[in-house]
């Protein structure tokens, strides 16, 4: 109430506008020119830059009054500098582990709900100079990066983080051998644990003394736990829902979706037919396994598909495949 005028609460839309305001208030101070906002059903938005680039700035909300500020547009200079006005200088942080912990090791992996290709893992270390440099990276969702733009940033991250990156891939063929075995018995929890424990290993023969580990979480910490040899059991493994929200899996999840996606073309190629990704497009799925069954027999498709999945035993009377696993 101001001069006793009872203002109504601000909607979500105009919300978004004041945060969106603020923002561009930032951008014209640091030099760049500012667009008229425009209006749209779910955000507001304008675009920002310095003549000869531009990027997007957009404030999503939704009934709730939840707001979500993004930036989009090709990485640039310009882009670098507006998405240092959406967030800040504030450094990169673990929202899962305490501010006196420096370093850390982020895992993630690829490949886990794909019926073909292989199952990656990777795993990244970060310490306050590599997160300094990581920033721009890691200030975009990493899921909206795609084909180069995903290679470019794997290559970035290994160039900054060096022998703190390391990565697990088991490759289809072996994939089933190994899901045969009485280790893993056809349990995938068991193979991604062990794949987890395998990344931490080897980046704490490099760098010991690393107490920490972040990874999604899929099974008990202590399945991991078991799964790491004498070097990491000193190590703490911490499994969070989203835990691409940390910076180190973020990393991690970029360099294992980049070695996943090389790996799927090296098959593609051996195939000679497209690989679909997933596990729900049934029919693309019947296509390339009737083409690589007609190609290489029934036994080929051991080393293009993991074939645990229920998928095998829907396509195997279809494609005469008998029982493969």
């Amino acid at each position: 109430m101001r001069g006793g005028v009872i203002f109504p609460p601000m909607t979500a839309s105009q919300l978004a506008e004041e945060a969106l305001n603020t923002i561009l208030d930032r951008c014209t101070a640091a030099g760049l020119l500012v667009d008229p906002i425009m209006h749209k059903d779910w955000n507001v938005e304008a675009d920002v830059g310095n003549g000869a680039q531009k990027v997007k700035v957009l404030v999503y909300f939704n009934s709730k009054g939840k707001l979500t500020p993004k930036v989009q547009g090709k990485k640039t200079p310009v882009r670098e500098l507006v998405e240092l006005q959406l967030y800040g200088d504030e450094p990169v942080a673990s929202p899962f582990l305490p501010e006196t912990v420096t370093s850390w090791i982020g895992v993630d992996e690829s490949g886990k709900g794909d019926y073909f290709g292989p199952l990656t893992a990777a795993g990244v270390l970060v310490d306050a100079d590599a997160l300094l440099r990581l920033r721009p990276l890691l200030l975009r969702d990493s899921k909206e990066l795609t084909g180069g733009r995903i290679t470019q940033a794997a290559r970035e991250i290994r160039s900054i983080c060096g022998d703190g990156v390391t990565v697990v891939t088991i490759m289809p063929e072996r994939y089933n051998e190994l899901m045969a075995q009485s280790a893993f018995g056809r349990n995938s929890q068991r193979m991604l644990a062990w794949m987890h424990a395998r990344v931490i290993e080897n980046i704490l023969e490099k760098h010991e003394g690393v107490e920490h580990a972040i990874c999604d979480k899929f099974a008990q910490e202590s399945v991991i736990e078991r799964a790491l040899m004498k070097r990491g059991r000193g190590i703490t493994v911490h499994q969070h829902v989203r835990a691409e929200a940390d910076p180190a899996v973020a990393a991690a999840s970029i360099i294992a979706r980049d070695e996943f996606t090389r790996r799927m073309k090296q098959l593609e190629e051996q195939g000679g037919c497209a690989l679909p990704l997933g596990a729900s497009n049934e029919s693309a799925i019947l296509r390339a396994a009737d083409h690589i069954v007609k190609n290489e027999g029934a036994e080929g498709m051991k080393k293009y598909a993991k074939l645990h999945f229920k998928t095998t035993e829907k396509m195997a009377g279809k494609l005469g495949m008998g029982d493969l696993f």
